[in-house]
């Protein structure tokens, strides 16, 4: 966790440099306040919260500033960060608007065109809910105010409405990206029946006991592949694409009944 240490130093100090008093503060959620952070799969979710909307100089800066000095020591699915107007997470409404968002996803289209990036990059996001929950229930503040002064409560509904929104595409994804949502699966049934908001890594681990038998090789692979460096023998092996479609099937039925 040295690198990620060091990380969490560089993103505080960078960011209260580059956003001065209007910072109000940086919030982490996602696997590393869930328990199931891995270095060699996971990325660092974060929220940052301004007093008010940032200028352009500003995201230029906070994006030149996050390639230059904190991807370079990020885990190996980078960095995913949007930056919310307090008004926003003291009052919520959906979908949430955010100043900037980034992530992995993004890294190439903004390499090409930082201006043009920054530019365009700002709106709103459903996913957004979902971070704002986990920052209300589990999250840790790296600088700044405390959650309960910045962050008003998140309906469930809203909050359930966001995992269905996350998992729409799922017959589709997970061909092309297996572990993720197959543990991603398992962890909006546990919210279905036992609302309890999981990690991939303890969804995954609730679908070894409570999933039906023909479906446990399929979470158990992707929990090998989560909780190691993607490299054994075992994570190379291809997943059956027919039964992957299925398990999505399946899951998506029980989800949605």
């Amino acid at each position: 966790m040295r690198s990620t240490a060091k990380l969490l130093v560089l993103l505080k100090t960078g960011y209260q440099r580059i956003l001065k008093d209007n910072l109000v503060g940086i919030y982490l959620h996602g696997s590393f306040v869930l328990g199931s952070f891995n270095e060699a799969i996971s990325d660092l979710d974060y929220l940052v919260v301004t007093y008010k909307p940032l200028s352009l100089v500003e995201k230029e800066k906070l994006m030149k500033y996050t390639i230059d000095n904190l991807w370079s020591v990020a885990p190996a699915k980078g960095l995913e960060f949007h930056v919310v107007l307090l008004e926003n997470t003291l009052n919520f409404n959906e979908p949430v608007p955010f100043e900037l968002h980034f992530s992995q996803q993004h890294y190439e289209a903004y390499l090409d065109d930082p201006k043009g990036y920054v530019n365009k990059m700002h709106g709103s996001d459903p996913d957004l809910t979902a971070h704002l929950m986990i920052v209300t229930k589990v999250g840790k503040v790296l600088i700044g105010k405390s959650i309960k002064k910045v962050f008003c409560q998140i309906p469930s509904s809203a909050y359930w409405n966001s995992i269905l929104y996350d998992i729409s595409s799922a017959k589709s994804m997970i061909v092309e990206h297996p572990m993720y949502t197959t543990l991603n699966l398992c962890r909006a049934l546990v919210y279905k029946k036992e609302s309890v908001i999981d990690s991939k890594l303890s969804g995954g681990q609730w679908g070894l006991k409570k999933l039906p038998a023909r479906y446990r090789k399929i979470v158990k692979k992707a929990l090998v592949e989560y909780t190691s460096s993607g490299m054994t023998k075992k994570c190379k092996e291809k997943y059956d694409e027919l039964v992957l479609i299925e398990f999505a099937e399946y899951m998506l039925n029980k989800i949605n009944e």
